[in-house]
């Protein structure tokens, strides 16, 4: 069994019923792995909504997701794990937005594999990134 965490890019494609996507995600999820989405990415959905003409339909959709997707929370050991990323890409000379880094932290701690189109999670070590759009 597989534990996923859906990035906002791809938990928009997912609500948008897009065709590469959709099918994919319920079909993890009819096979018993695990998709959820965290806080942070749920933040950055709900703020993009709120800009679009579409809000209320696409706040149905969100509800409607929340009772298919796990949640993965956040907690001490989160904050932990997101200062020792953040420790990790100052090294390397990279940084990742603090959204994203909290993220990264989330997946990294609860050894989940990120689906993201994102290609700003590369350099952080030992998370696994899956892109299905």
């Amino acid at each position: 069994m597989s534990r996923y965490l859906v990035d906002s890019n791809h938990l928009s494609a997912y609500l948008d019923s897009q065709p590469v996507v959709t099918p994919r995600i319920d079909a993890a999820i009819q096979a018993g792995h695990r998709v959820g989405v965290c806080l942070p990415v749920l933040c950055e959905y709900r703020a993009g909504i709120r800009l679009g003409r579409r809000y209320q339909q696409n706040l149905t959709r969100l509800r409607a997701a929340m009772h298919v997707f796990r949640f993965w929370p956040t907690d001490a050991d989160t904050a932990a794990e997101y200062g020792r990323i953040a420790q990790e890409l100052r090294a390397v000379g990279r940084q990742l937005a603090q959204f994203d880094l909290l993220i990264a932290a989330i997946a990294r701690q609860h050894g989940l594999i990120l689906l993201t189109a994102d290609q700003d999670f590369q350099p952080v070590s030992q998370l696994q990134i899956e892109n299905w759009l």
